[in-house]
């Protein structure tokens, strides 16, 4: 059976470290900085990113021009965000955080001949190192495969030798590789005595293992190497995830004098977590990389994750440094925080060594670090996050360049703009700081803003089909576009007839990040839909191994927040195994039916408003009242067995009107730390906005910036048990109010959301909660407030 797991939602320079207390240096907007060049400091290692939890599957799907235009901005060096590591999943079909990566050896005798074309992950790092050949690539396990003899096994051991193998395959040179499981657990005895020394025995000597990536108590790992020098020998880094602060929540463990002391380089391995569409988080990113030096002496931070190029409907959507979500239409967007992240990787490079004269705290929450070239020249970059309020910097610098220094900066408006040089007198200057407004200062060139034309955004195909016999079976990622796995692994397949289809593959046990219930795919269209339908031809080839085989099609899914590899919430027509058929929601059985399980069956699935109609090789099977699902994705659903798909149609009506409220300014009545009321439209469908317990009734505003014309509401709420009872309104001068719609005395829970529907004008809408008999508030994961802008 799978492993219970608790969800965790969401991972060089040798050098030879002194021992070492911190201060972190406090000043105020009068104190000279002294900047000195022979100071010490510890040796900078970049600012990496990690591409996991399946978050990067539908960049591979975008077409060659705008893809290669996304990875530049992402990986061309002086072009962009310019990362220069790349950590990747080693995929084992399991759920990881948004989806599933595929396993390049799902069985024991797949490790013979491994498929290294399934998946993204080696393709990405490809791309990445296409465009800069000096990045450094890291890979690290989240679901792993259930053949293994145990977690802390040889076994384990040699499937990690054949991903690097499988790197070798690809031409690409890895330097690290994780030697622990993401976030849960690592082992001591198996990283000394059973994976370093089988790399050192296959040629990879070279080859650093990064531990523990946030398994375990907070940096215990480095009381242990104080006293271990052979887990020291045989780490190349310390890592840990989040480890000064996580989603605007203050860090609680930081690093202490075990850890300055350690002997190895300590890494923020996972980091931000945010959506880069608001100056808020760009501000928050550029000042936590400053912050984990400057407090916790972290010298490489990682973003998860490069690009948001996963479903809106997906766990942690809409979270990363740029995003791209319709391949279709070739559309993407480049944030504000590709330029912060700029803003460090653009003037300082892997081998720079800070100065700790140079780096310190600012009033206001802002910080600054200082950066000097390993070169001859004396080169050195300032990068400045300033704090609430204007605020004027000066240094004096010694025993360094003398020559102009070049001055970038970004605000909320415009990001990585040249500004007017800076000529230092006797090494000293002065440089007056906007609020809230990024710097770089650097005696180095080339830095630029990169430029790509976007094209226009276009909706998916209201009608969409697919045969699957296009898709070549020897090339990345061997699953069709824009499907979309949530768990499980569908891959292409090529019968002995020749005849190619989609077929769910994994049909034995895992080691799971987080539990799977089912396999579960879908196509991922940018927007729910309500009224629709979605057919294929499906066939359950086998039993699964732990009961009944089973395979269907599902239409307005969404995934399960208590756990995103539940069985997802919709409506599923499947054929088992045993001869039966049945429709279903995810609790209850509508209709059901007998069948022949030996062959091909057409299934069909329309929903319009609340019929929901089931077809089985044309012929109706059921027509059903049920409003229990308003909305959501069409797809596949799965046994953990053998099951074949082909010949999908998706027809749709789109929800009519504009996404008006997202990233728009929101207020509350009352907000807790981390779960403010922009969470609610931020995009990402695991933040929330939860008033104060004390806040009774509590409102949430959005001001949709001038008036619209406003036709929907959609309400979703973490209320997954019962009724979700409120008052909507809207104003157009925020002092004015009147009812869009009055669900005081709502009885019904509704899944995903409640929906909705008027024909107003305003600019404001407020939502205002009603507690329930037990006195329970809803928390606001998402309002979706949609229409038309008034020209």
């Amino acid at each position: 059976m799978f492993k219970r797991l608790m969800i965790v939602c969401c991972l060089f320079h040798t050098i030879a470290i002194k021992t070492y207390s911190i201060n972190a240096i406090k000043i105020t907007c009068t104190d000279t900085i002294p900047i000195n060049g022979k100071d010490a400091g510890r040796i900078f290692e970049g600012i990496g990113a990690v591409s996991a939890g399946a978050s990067s599957r539908m960049l591979i799907d975008y077409p060659e021009r705008y893809r290669n235009d996304i990875l530049d901005y992402l990986f061309t060096p002086k072009f962009g965000a310019g990362f220069t590591y790349l950590k990747t999943e080693i995929g084992g079909d399991g759920n990881s955080t948004c989806g599933a990566e595929p396993s390049f050896a799902r069985t024991r005798e797949e490790m013979a001949t491994p498929n290294y074309n399934r998946g993204y992950e080696y393709w990405l790092m490809k791309e990445a190192a296409k465009r800069n050949p000096a990045i450094e690539l890291d890979a690290l396990e989240w679901t792993m495969p259930g053949w293994f003899n145990g977690l802390w096994s040889a076994d384990n051991a040699a499937y990690l030798l054949k991903f690097i193998a499988g790197a070798k395959h690809w031409g690409l040179n890895m330097k690290y590789i994780g030697g622990c499981w993401n976030e849960r657990e690592y082992n001591r005895d198996w990283i000394v005595n059973t994976l370093r020394p089988l790399l050192d025995k296959n040629g990879l000597s070279h080859m650093k293992i990064v531990a523990p990536e946030g398994a375990g108590e907070s940096w215990a790992i480095c009381d242990q190497l104080m006293k271990d020098p052979a887990l020291t020998k045989a780490l190349g880094a310390v890592s840990y995830h989040y480890p000064d602060s996580y989603m605007w929540r203050e860090g609680t463990s930081p690093a202490g004098e075990n850890a300055f002391n350690c002997g190895l380089p300590l890494w923020s391995g996972e980091d931000f977590s945010l959506g880069g569409n608001s100056w808020k988080n760009t501000t928050y990113l550029a000042k936590n990389i400053l912050k984990c030096y400057i407090r916790q002496k972290i010298v490489k931070v990682n973003m998860w994750c490069p690009i948001a190029s996963m479903p809106d409907n997906v766990c942690f959507s809409s979270v990363g440094i740029m995003k791209g979500v319709t391949p279709w239409s070739g559309y993407y967007e480049v944030w504000p925080t590709v330029w912060a992240v700029a803003h460090f990787n653009q003037f300082v490079q892997p081998g720079w060594q800070f100065l700790d004269s140079g780096c310190g705290l600012l009033p206001g929450n802002g910080a600054y670090c200082t950066y000097k070239s390993p070169g001859t020249q004396g080169d050195y970059s300032i990068v400045a996050v300033s704090g609430h309020v204007p605020q004027t910097l000066t240094f004096k610098v010694s025993d360094l360049s003398k020559g102009i220094l070049h001055v970038w900066k970004s605000d909320s408006k415009n990001q990585f703009i040249k500004q007017a040089d800076i000529k230092p007198v006797n090494g000293l200057f002065t440089l007056p700081l906007e609020a809230e407004s990024i710097y770089s200062i650097t005696t180095t060139t080339g830095q630029q803003k990169g430029v790509h034309t976007i094209p226009q955004e276009a909706a998916f195909p209201t009608s969409y089909t697919d045969d699957f016999e296009k898709y070549a079976l020897d090339r990345a990622p061997m699953s069709p576009n824009y499907f979309y796995d949530n768990s499980g692994a569908f891959e292409i397949y090529q019968g002995p007839d020749g005849n190619k289809c989609l077929r769910q593959v994994l049909r034995n046990d895992i080691t799971p990040w987080i539990p799977n219930e089912c396999a579960f795919t879908y196509v991922a269209q940018h927007t729910e839909w309500e009224n629709g339908e979605v057919s294929a031809d499906v066939i359950v080839e086998e039993n699964a191994f732990n009961g009944t085989g089973y395979a269907g099609i599902i239409a307005r899914a969404s995934y399960d927040k208590s756990s995103q590899a539940k069985i997802p919430l919709g409506y599923r027509l499947n054929i088992y195994k045993d001869g039966t058929w049945k429709l279903l929601t995810k609790t209850d059985t509508l209709a059901h039916g007998n069948i022949d399980a030996s062959t091909w069956h057409r299934l069909k699935l329309i929903c319009k408003d609340g019929s929901i109609q089931a077809f089985i090789d044309n012929q109706q099977v059921a027509d059903v009242r049920d409003n229990t699902y308003l909305l959501g994705a069409a797809g596949f659903v799965a046994g953990f067995n053998y099951a074949k798909f082909d010949n999908t149609s998706i027809k749709y009506t789109p929800i009519k009107g504009q996404l008006l409220s997202d990233w728009k300014s929101a207020t509350a009545s009352s907000e807790l730390v981390g779960l403010e009321a922009v969470n609610a439209f931020d995009g990402n469908s695991l933040s929330r906005w939860s008033a104060a317990n004390a806040d009774t009734p509590p409102w949430l505003k959005v001001d949709l910036g001038r008036n619209c014309r406003i036709t929907r509401c959609e309400t979703f709420t973490n209320f997954s048990d019962k009724a979700c009872s409120y008052i909507l309104e809207y104003s157009n001068d925020n002092v004015n109010w009147q009812v869009f719609a009055d669900k005081r005395n709502n009885k019904q829970v509704l899944y995903p959301c409640s929906v909705d529907n008027n024909k107003v004008m305003g600019r404001w809408i407020r939502i205002t909660l009603t507690p329930t008999a037990d006195k329970a508030l809803a928390n606001v994961y998402a309002l979706k407030v949609y229409g038309s802008y008034v020209k």
